[in-house]
């Protein structure tokens, strides 16, 4: 059987092959035509859904409202709510600060009502910041310099040493100086056995004087007396003054 054979077909036959070919290529080519409606008619549907939406969200934000007045009139929701938001805060903040306002009035009555009368003290050195708030003319704010003053000195030595605290002027000073009692409770600071760092915290050092003690110490051994820093440069008679009482040899 040659291959000619193989591939001969009757004119019956012909004519049925032909007729399924026809029949394979318009499945093919409706089944493309109708999957395209398809996807038209899904897009069409969504765009329809999607205008939908929009119209009902326009009508959502812009709508009539009747205002006390009885008249009508269109407003934006968007707009409407940001300031109803805004009024809300300020709101909440005016309160915080009413509030803020009564404490801080409240607190002031309070330690109004503690003060100091006439012929009354406390010490220098042995009083908290509770303590000096009771003095007219002294709040919070002096009470805590005043003591974190004292505890850089090592102590008050004279009530005068108050003239050196940050705000303190002398219409001030005048005004607490007869509710403040010294007590003599200050200490001393050892200048031959602190190191740099620890003699540079004091207040009535700087850098330049611990600098020299230091090179000193380490030159000639312990310092004996005050007399003789007094003859260093870096050491003023008005500073020996005010040091003689802190240092200890």
């Amino acid at each position: 059987m040659s291959l000619k054979d193989f591939f001969y077909y009757q004119r019956g036959e012909r004519i049925a092959i032909l007729l399924l070919l026809i029949l394979i290529v318009l499945t093919i080519v409706m089944n493309g035509v109708l999957k395209k409606n398809s996807e038209k008619k899904i897009l069409v549907q969504n765009d329809s859904l999607v205008q939908e939406f929009e119209h009902f969200q326009r009508s959502f934000e812009d709508r009539e409202i009747v205002d006390p007045n009885g008249n009508e009139r269109k407003i934006n929701r968007q707009f409407y709510s940001e300031k109803k938001s805004l009024r809300d805060q300020q709101s909440n903040t005016d309160k915080r600060l009413s509030d803020s306002d009564i404490d801080s009035s409240f607190e002031r009555s309070f330690f109004d009502n503690m003060k100091l009368t006439e012929g009354e003290t406390i010490f220098l050195n042995e009083s908290d910041t509770a303590d000096w708030k009771k003095i007219p003319g002294i709040g919070s704010v002096y009470a805590s310099r005043i003591v974190k003053y004292r505890n850089l000195l090592g102590g008050f030595v004279s009530v005068n040493q108050l003239r050196e605290v940050y705000g303190i002027d002398d219409e001030l000073f005048a005004k607490i100086y007869p509710y403040i009692k010294t007590d003599g409770k200050y200490t001393k600071i050892a200048v031959n056995k602190l190191e740099f760092k620890q003699l540079l915290r004091h207040p009535y050092l700087n850098y330049k004087q611990v600098k020299v003690i230091v090179d000193l110490r380490r030159r000639k051994g312990n310092i004996s007396s005050i007399n003789e820093l007094a003859l260093l440069d870096e050491f003023t008679a008005e500073d020996i003054e005010r040091l003689n009482p802190y240092l200890q040899f």
